[in-house]
């Protein structure tokens, strides 16, 4: 099967702690249901959207989000198989232009953090997928270069929680802008609360925009933002799982 067949490129990489994915296999080793849904988890509602669309992103679950073949191996997988199971179900299928044509070995994290652009993730999101990204190739014991076992190093320590209300004195929340300059096209991706994703692309140039065009197109920027913003601590919950 072509691989633009099996990965689903119409959602963004997967950006939740890779040992918050391998925990919400858990619920299913004293059976898989006939299908997924969000209740089988104890997590926010927003950890539990990161967690279906990652099963919807590898299709471990079809389009009725019923289990497929794939996810019962690794579910039932232990030890040396669950290693292999994630090379090949995850890494091999979800990122094929990183993982298939590129060796891992020699390759510098500016050179991932391009390769992943392809993945419709930007910004603090893309710096997420690329930590689930490396933490799942640490798991499966791919050969990686010591600059990447860097980044690995320096994104896996405790994470400060922010302190006072939503949006109050965060550090740790870094919002790349997603204009581009001329012409071109950046899409920026978020999940929502309740499941499914969507999807805001800016191809235009800002400087011939009228007034308000310009305030239609910063409003809807706006409006992303502040619902990534207003959902992030429910992505703190999952990040505290990773140390």
């Amino acid at each position: 099967m072509a691989t633009q067949e099996i990965r689903n490129t119409a959602l963004p990489a997967p950006y939740l702690p890779f040992k918050t994915f391998l925990g919400s296999l858990d619920p299913f080793t004293q059976g898989i249901p006939p299908k997924i849904d969000r209740s089988l988890w104890n997590q926010s509602g927003f950890v539990q959207g990161l967690i279906l669309n990652a099963y919807r992103y590898f299709h471990l679950v079809d389009v009725n989000d019923k289990p497929t073949p794939e996810f019962q191996q690794l579910v039932k997988s232990k030890n040396e198989e669950r290693k292999k199971l994630v090379k090949k179900f995850l890494l091999d299928i979800g990122y094929p232009e990183i993982v298939l044509m590129h060796d891992l070995a020699t390759m510098t994290p500016k050179m991932l953090e391009e390769l992943m652009d392809k993945y419709n993730v930007s910004g603090e999101t893309k710096k997420k997928a690329i930590t689930f990204f490396l933490q799942a190739a640490k798991f499966a014991d791919v050969p990686l270069s010591s600059f990447l076992t860097e980044k690995i190093r320096n994104t896996s320590g405790p994470r400060r929680r922010k302190n006072g209300a939503k949006g109050e004195g965060d550090t740790r929340i870094e919002r790349q802008t997603v204009l581009p300059s001329g012409s071109s096209g950046t899409t920026r991706s978020v999940i929502l609360s309740g499941g499914g994703t969507v999807a805001l692309t800016v191809s235009v140039d800002l400087f011939s925009l009228g007034k308000d065009d310009r305030e239609f197109v910063f409003g809807l920027i706006d409006r992303l933002q502040q619902y990534e913003t207003e959902h992030s601590s429910d992505e703190d919950e999952a990040e505290n799982e990773q140390v």
